[in-house]
């Protein structure tokens, strides 16, 4: 354990720079967040933590109401000049794009590049007080992984959570993604695509296996991507199930992003859809693998398989990113269903996507 201590000292030692680096962009006064979504969400949590409250949210599409969540007012862009004298603006959307138009924008009714801060860095940063509170349960985790690749991975992904560090140097080919060395295919596999988005992964299972399996079995609540699942697998033999994945029979929340970033919830959401627990869905198909990239509803969807995962003990491929505790309750939660389990952690992108959890 000798590297994991040396890596949560250097997290101790670093972390409140990168917390000074945080109210660096906030000079004085009340910050304004721009963007009443999830980011804009994630940042006024991570500013009221540290004791720091938010004048108000500024959003192009929502200005103009009232925040249900916090409370505070939001307002439209052309409304900024009449907050206060010279407001520290902190743009909080997710993409390149989305952000660089707001920067745009916001030169062109007056404000300066020095009250403009783009906060994107800062969406999945992790506190150090958060890594005080689950040391024990991130140092657990490491202990359960079977290789050393695994646990310098698992140390990586750590310090880019809690430092923002750059983790070029551990990852692995993109193209090998829920499909490394370590998931052997075999001839008769049920493969079990949890996250379906577009297709992309059951034909990538196809390319792996030669086109040799028993079955593929797809679960994809985007309506709008049955079309595009339909034209891609063309031929190939699959099931199609417009259905969310988690730990029971319900109906929840989604936000239909149109990209591979649509969501459910429990608490709101744009729509509604149904769910199912895979060990009432496909129990009796007898899985070989099961794949889930479902934003994350990975450990609810675990919880809905465990009769599977003891009885079968299909090859996973796990998400272990989307929410903070995925990457050490994901591991703890699959060893404690099932301890033949030998867990490797690979990591896709140099950044805070892209970790996955494989047990074999």
């Amino acid at each position: 354990m000798q590297r994991f201590n040396c890596v949560a000292e250097e997290i101790r030692e670093q972390a409140d720079k990168i917390k000074d680096r945080l109210f660096g962009n906030i000079k004085e006064g009340s910050p304004i967040i721009f963007g009443a979504g999830d980011c804009g969400h994630r940042i006024y949590d991570l500013l009221y933590s540290y004791g720091i409250q938010a004048l108000c949210f500024c959003d192009n599409g929502m200005g103009g109401g009232i925040d249900e969540i916090t409370g505070l007012k939001v307002i439209k862009p052309e409304e900024l000049n009449g907050t206060i004298i010279h407001p520290e603006i902190l743009v909080c959307v997710g993409e390149e794009k989305a952000y660089q138009s707001i920067y745009q924008q916001l030169l062109s009714l007056g404000f300066n590049e020095t009250q403009i801060h783009i906060m994107n860095e800062f969406f999945y940063w992790q506190t150090k007080e958060y890594f005080d509170a689950n040391i024990e349960a991130y140092r657990e985790a490491y202990r359960l992984l079977e290789d050393e690749f695994s646990r310098q991975v698992y140390l990586e992904r750590m310090k880019k959570a809690f430092l923002l560090s750059d983790i070029s140097q551990i990852v692995s080919y993109d193209g090998e993604e829920y499909f490394e060395e370590k998931v052997v295919l075999k001839e008769d596999e049920v493969f079990i695509d949890c996250g379906g988005f577009d297709g992309d992964s059951a034909l990538q299972f196809i390319e792996h296996c030669g086109g040799k399996y028993q079955d593929i079995i797809i679960f994809e609540p985007e309506v709008s991507k049955k079309a595009i699942i339909e034209k891609n697998m063309g031929n190939n033999r699959y099931h199609l199930y417009p259905l969310g994945v988690w730990s029971k029979s319900t109906k929840l929340y989604f936000n239909a992003m149109g990209t591979g970033s649509s969501y459910v919830s429990e608490v709101s959401g744009k729509n509604i859809i149904e769910t199912v627990a895979l060990d009432e869905m496909v129990y009796d198909r007898r899985p070989t693998y099961i794949k889930m990239d479902i934003e994350g509803a990975e450990q609810e969807a675990l919880k809905g398989c465990r009769k599977i995962i003891q009885t079968y003990k299909p090859k996973l491929a796990v998400c272990i990113y989307h929410k903070p505790d995925d990457l050490y309750t994901i591991p703890m939660m699959i060893k404690e269903m099932n301890r033949e389990y030998k867990l490797y952690v690979r990591q896709y992108a140099n950044a805070w996507f892209d970790t996955v959890l494989y047990a074999v």
